[in-house]
């Protein structure tokens, strides 16, 4: 009674509307599909799609989707740390996210996660899937290695998801993309025992390294991976586990403890690996299409980046298929997202190539095309996505224009979320996720945390009300320099300033440079773009209007200079 009645204190203090007194806080799955443009999606995309989602359909008529929503960055790395923690990309270790396995996590000591947050009102949490949050592999005396050679194979790694809220695990720390080629279980190097279908770790580092060493794996030269490792059975086990946690959970706990499952699918680009056959009851038998429940996958749509979008689409419904077997689809509340927009598509091109990205070399602009090499009528058009109007989005993953960043976000509740609203007057970043989340859940967030997450639930659970603006601002970072400045030191930003006037969502939007590589890099951030979306939602024609663009400048560098400091 005590717990409660803090949780509800600190609730209103905190401003947040608590569940009722008897209200079972809902189960919490996060999806976030890697490399996902908003076109993607079937019906998000009705005229351009050239495969099919069904499932993603389905989740779109079920809950709120939102038109206007954008990864914190338009790359994995620091989307994934925003996502987490609610807070700015610059807030983490590094202003363009870690990627490496020997430098630490992204997340710094003392900033909470999502996991922390839920676990504090008695949320069992689990991560699932590509983490790239950094990391540090101890030796065996226990001081830090700085390769795979040095590393003791036996004991956890440091800073991974269990030192950051997480109770299970079972993860990639670089995705498919790059080593480690292995599975890690709660932060420990492990492999799968196909003949008793079960994780196995490594007792000591003698024991792992006959199955754990280098090979050979693509352009970079001698990588380390485990021995029976395949790109193509990584999304049928990462599945399989994933749906026995809700199996166990269920089978402990019963239908009263709420779960927190964040599952990150395994890549959207190169080196793909799609299976052909989809099977989480035979997750490394990825060839026979014929055995009992295999699914297709590979050759189904147009090309292998689509395939792996179909995979995604075939998981979800496979995790609504659990959670209404278990009767706990009306208690758990799903997101389904993406790190950032969609990556390049094998044989893609461009109609109206009038723009030049200084890293990818290549002009672009305009319809953004994906043709089958089998055959020439399946076409897949503006993966990144269109606008309400039907006019396709500039860019794609990687780009500080719309195509970097604009994502499907599509959340359900049954108990909680009405079905088939979509929100067209709303900006939303995957920052806001943790304080929303938090909001609906009652959990209290602690001082210091989630900095510069925004709470949504009020929109999430009444869509049908005109709310006001949650977000005026916006602030989305690009790895890349502005398309017309060479200097490869800076990064760019997409910083929105959103208004309702007489019944418009009107937004502009500045292309902001800011030099990530010196400390005072934000507060000599310099504009040099503008755009009216409203006016000009594929941002071809920019805007001359100084005074505008100036105070744009302004608020960002004091936003960024007030939060650019970690608790």
């Amino acid at each position: 009674m005590k717990r409660a009645l803090l949780i509800l204190l600190l609730s209103v203090f905190a401003g947040i509307s608590p569940l009722s007194a008897d209200a079972r806080p809902p189960n919490v799955l996060i999806f976030l599909m890697d490399d996902m443009g908003y076109g993607d999606v079937r019906t998000l995309n009705p005229e351009g799609s050239g495969f099919a989602t069904p499932n993603l359909d389905a989740l779109v008529k079920s809950g709120v989707t939102f038109a206007n929503a954008h990864s914190s960055a338009s790359v994995c790395a620091p989307t994934r740390y925003a996502l987490l923690t609610g807070n700015h990309v610059y807030r983490g270790r590094n202003p363009g996210g870690t990627w490496g396995h020997f430098e630490g996590s992204q997340i710094l000591a003392g900033q909470h996660t999502i996991a922390d947050t839920l676990r504090g009102i008695g949320y069992r949490t689990a991560f699932f899937g590509k983490s790239h949050l950094g990391s540090i592999f101890p030796k065996p005396d226990g001081s830090l290695a700085t390769n795979f050679d040095e590393a003791d194979l036996s004991q956890p790694f440091k800073d991974g998801p269990r030192d950051h809220g997480f109770d299970y695990s079972l993860t990639l720390p670089a995705g498919i993309q790059s080593e480690p080629y292995a599975f890690f279980q709660g932060d420990r190097l492990t492999r799968w025992n196909e003949v008793g279908k079960k994780w196995e770790t490594f007792e000591t580092d003698a024991a792992a390294r006959p199955h754990f060493s280098k090979t050979k794996k693509g352009p970079k030269g001698s990588s380390y991976a485990m021995d029976n490792w395949s790109t193509e059975t990584v999304g049928p086990l990462l599945m399989r586990d994933a749906l026995g946690f809700i199996d166990r959970h269920v089978a402990e706990e019963g239908k009263g403890k709420p779960f927190f499952l964040h599952y990150c699918s395994q890549a959207g680009h190169s080196p793909y690996g799609p299976p052909v056959a989809f099977n989480v009851e035979g997750p490394m038998n990825t060839d026979d299409i014929s055995a009992e429940g295999a699914v297709p996958i590979a050759g189904q749509t147009i090309n292998k980046r689509t395939d792996m979008i179909l995979e995604g689409d075939v998981s979800i419904g496979l995790f609504v298929e659990k959670l209404r077997s278990l009767g706990i689809l009306e208690d758990t509340l799903i997101l389904f997202t993406s790190d950032n927009g969609a990556a390049v598509g094998p044989g893609s091109s461009w109609s109206k190539p009038l723009y030049h990205d200084v890293k990818d070399k290549s002009p672009y602009g305009g319809d953004r095309f994906e043709v089958s090499e089998d055959d020439s009528a399946l076409v897949h058009k503006n993966a990144q996505g269109v606008a309400s109007d039907g006019s396709p989005l500039r860019g794609e993953k990687g780009f500080v224009y719309e195509g970097g960043h604009r994502i499907p976000f599509i959340v359900r509740w049954d108990k909680g979320i009405p079905a088939g609203h979509r929100i067209d007057d709303q900006l939303i970043g995957l920052h806001d996720v943790h304080a929303t989340v938090a909001a609906i859940t009652g959990a209290p967030i602690a001082s210091g945390q989630a900095n510069d997450s925004y709470d949504f639930s009020k929109v999430w659970m009444s869509p049908a009300k005109d709310h006001s603006l949650v977000r005026e601002t916006l602030y989305i970072q690009s790895n890349r320099p502005w398309e017309q400045n060479n200097r490869k030191i800076y990064k760019t930003w997409g910083v929105y300033h959103a208004a309702k006037k007489e019944g418009t969502f009107d937004v502009w939007k500045a292309i902001v440079e800011a030099n990530s590589k010196r400390e005072d890099g934000m507060a000599k951030a310099d504009a040099v773009e503008l755009f009216h979306l409203f006016e000009d939602p594929s941002e071809g024609s920019p805007i001359d209007e100084p005074s505008r663009l100036s105070k744009m400048e302004k608020d960002f560098r004091k936003a960024s200079q007030q939060t650019s400091t970690a608790p």
